[in-house]
């Protein structure tokens, strides 16, 4: 499943999205709508969408948001759901929650110096009014597989 909020986001929305069913295709997995959720930020929120998630088939669910991610953790520790043994959970953002956790959970690493910098050279040159060749940029990520995953 990919669960996230507001899918008009362009970020975790869209961008997050299309990597997801650009992994699936990878993985020859048909995408499916119905294991598509919006839910907004929050663990109360997380526990919420928690038997939306498990009536839908899914065993695994890549959520944009670590704070949403623990909400479905507990929901899913709640209703007897064994992680990562009966559904796995990859979470966005690496932050402090994801250690915490039990089990940890699994996440994307951003290279967050990288954007800064990046995003940095790009002010630079609007506020210089240079010629933005590359408008989108596309930095290394990292899978940190912790025990939210098999």
């Amino acid at each position: 499943a990919f669960v996230s909020g507001a899918l008009i986001d362009p970020i975790n929305g869209q961008n997050r999205l299309n990597g997801y069913k650009a992994a699936l295709k990878e993985s020859n997995l048909e995408y499916n709508e119905g294991l598509i959720f919006e839910a907004p930020y929050s663990f109360k929120d997380g526990l919420a969408i928690v038997d939306r998630l498990l009536n839908s088939g899914a065993t695994a669910a890549y959520v944009t948001d670590d704070e949403l991610a623990i909400g479905i953790l507990d929901g899913l520790y709640d209703r007897g759901v064994k992680v990562p043994e009966d559904f796995e959970i990859l979470t966005s953002n690496n932050s402090l929650l994801t250690d915490v956790s039990r089990p940890r959970l699994s996440s994307v690493s951003q290279p967050l110096y990288d954007i800064g910098a990046v995003a940095m050279r790009l002010l630079t040159k609007m506020m210089n009014k240079e010629e933005i060749e590359q408008k989108t940029i596309v930095l290394p990520y990292n899978i940190l597989e912790k025990g939210s995953t098999k």
